[in-house]
């Protein structure tokens, strides 16, 4: 059974999944014609000849992963910006992934900006296999776009969707960010209007956050633009959530929304606590219990001809186990799986973290219902802060044991 568009073992009224969907290939491609304002990812400037050599490196590496025997559900190819790479490039990665792993694939995401992707991209995917794009508009706001260092306008973002829709792009994604200086009610109203004119059939709606080295960082510390307040950026991200059940998106992780069977199974993978390998400068991997990422450094990634450098290299203790299934599992709508947590720790999670446990519930944060422990929509606005206390209290707990 082929899991493409479909909703194949995804239950969307209690957001459990009953498909395996490890494991998953994750393509690096780090070129930006610029950098946007909030953006810290490892990227790097678009020169022809570099762009050139890179693919040959990722197309070496894809050989080499290829040829370990590893088999992959899902790929996704990210960024940087993927669909800023010329036409030639573009293609010859699309066929040296599909003639590697396109067999076995249930889902195949490319993420495009709008201002880089056109027909002839699209149609070069979708010969590829591709069977999913997802595009980055962030808001439909011109203040938004120009805050955040975006380069393309709100028309380009309905015009590309436009493409996908006639040149029958199978599933597609929004990105959007809330809780950007100076945005109001109004604009989330418009940028509401607008998804629903596009009518993708996933959304990522994420909150902007001011990472060190950015470009906002540095505004923010200066005093050269004012943050909304926490409470105002909930608020918003609230009514934004609001307006997108209406138009019949339901949420399965706290930053990620789907309907007609769009969720991401890449992502769901990650969030799982499955595997995956990471292709390209800066990509990481989490393989048998083994966490590892390759050198961010494109130059150095071109030079190793496809076997690149692998640094912070880290085998998965008991620990870091319970935490990882703490900070992921507690992201989904479905919640952690008690069963599934004793299983791997061998530990019960009502034990290790029975206090936080009762405090929250009885706060109305969480719910524990048919073997999972979930957050409620109002735990979704305080998961860090659930999240950070029931790893204080499993560290305490097996510090404490040892």
């Amino acid at each position: 059974m082929d899991a493409r568009s479909t909703n194949w073992g995804f239950n969307s009224e209690n957001g459990r999944c009953h498909y395996n969907a490890s494991p998953g290939l994750y393509v690096h491609v780090p070129f930006c014609r610029s950098r946007c304002t909030y953006c810290d990812f490892h990227v790097a400037a678009m020169r022809p000849t570099v762009m050139v050599d890179y693919i040959e490196a990722l197309k070496s590496e894809i050989d080499q992963v290829a040829n370990s025997g590893f088999i992959p559900k899902t790929i996704f190819i990210g960024g940087g910006t993927p669909s800023a790479l010329p036409q030639e490039q573009w293609i010859q990665l699309l066929e040296a992934l599909a003639e590697s792993f396109s067999d076995s694939l249930v889902e195949w995401t490319i993420e495009a900006n709008p201002e880089s992707i056109n027909p002839q991209k699209i149609k070069a995917a979708l010969q590829a296999g591709v069977d999913r794009f997802s595009t980055g508009a962030q808001t439909f706001s011109e203040k938004g776009l120009s805050l955040m260092g975006r380069r393309h306008n709100a028309q380009r973002v309905v015009e590309v969707h436009r493409w996908f829709e006639e040149l029958g792009v199978p599933r597609t994604s929004l990105d959007i960010i809330v809780g950007w200086p100076g945005q109001d009610l109004e604009s989330i109203d418009n940028d509401l209007a607008a998804v629903e004119r596009i009518d993708p059939d996933h959304i990522s709606l994420y909150h902007l956050s001011y990472e060190s080295g950015t470009w906002l960082h540095a505004m923010r510390e200066r005093g050269g633009l004012k943050p909304l307040l926490d409470d105002t950026c909930i608020k918003f991200s609230n009514a934004f959530l609001s307006g997108l059940r209406l138009q019949g998106y339901r949420r399965y992780e706290v930053s990620n929304l789907e309907k007609r069977g769009g969720v991401s199974w890449h992502n769901l993978n990650y969030w799982q606590r499955g595997e995956y390998w990471g292709i390209g400068s800066g990509a990481a991997s989490f393989i048998e219990g083994q966490r590892w990422k390759n050198k961010p450094d494109v130059g150095a990634y071109i030079a190793a001809g496809g076997s690149p450098e692998r640094i912070d290299l880290e085998k998965s203790g008991e620990l870091d186990i319970v935490v990882e299934l703490i900070m992921l599992q507690l992201r989904l709508s479905s919640g952690l799986d008690l069963n599934h947590f004793r299983n791997l720790t061998k530990h019960q999670f009502k034990d290790l973290c029975k206090g936080s446990l009762r405090n929250f519930t009885e706060k109305g944060f969480l719910t524990e219902e048919a073997g999972y422990v979930r957050a409620t929509q109002r735990g979704f606005d305080v998961l860090d802060s659930m999240i950070l206390q029931f790893v204080e209290d499993a560290e305490k707990r097996l510090n404490a044991r040892t």
